[in-house]
């Protein structure tokens, strides 16, 4: 799930689905399997900084994992600690999670502006740039795995 789906599972306040939940949550899911998955090579690293890296993610300190992925860059990742498909993957997972960043933040203005809107259906309006953003999202993604899939390729 998203952080946001998550803070309002926690915290209860009105809030409104985005497509960017689902594509955030479809990151976490990429992210997990990065961790977790063997990469086709057969054999599952089982390093201490990946069993680290994957207790975060499959707990409750997963902004911790995300904030790794954020803050080192790809090649700091060690092959022999974590495998060759995880340290390969975070070339696609960093600037992945920046294009997420950047909708969620341009979502939330377009949300705001609608609020703002006279003699407009607001949720009308809503629902179409849903899947505006939601297609926006997913080009984003196929563009950054064309950019790297070649190296996610090799690591298999």
């Amino acid at each position: 799930m998203s952080q946001s789906l998550v803070n309002v599972l926690w915290f209860p306040k009105p809030y409104l689905h985005s497509p960017v939940d689902d594509l955030e949550s479809f990151y976490y899911t990429a992210q997990w399997a990065v961790a977790f998955g063997n990469g086709g090579s057969g054999k599952k690293h089982d390093g201490d900084g990946v069993r680290e890296f994957r207790e975060m993610i499959s707990g409750d300190k997963r902004l911790l994992a995300v904030g790794d992925i954020r803050n080192t860059h790809h090649d700091v990742w060690e092959e022999e600690e974590y495998g060759a498909f995880f340290v390969n993957s975070t070339a696609l997972l960093h600037p992945w999670l920046e294009k997420l960043e950047d909708l969620r933040t341009d979502w939330r203005s377009l949300a705001a502006q609608t609020k703002k809107l006279k003699n407009t259906n607001t949720k009308e309006h809503l629902a179409d740039n849903f899947l505006v953003y939601g297609y926006r999202g997913v080009a984003e993604y196929f563009e950054l795995l064309h950019q790297h899939g070649g190296s996610l390729g090799r690591a298999v």
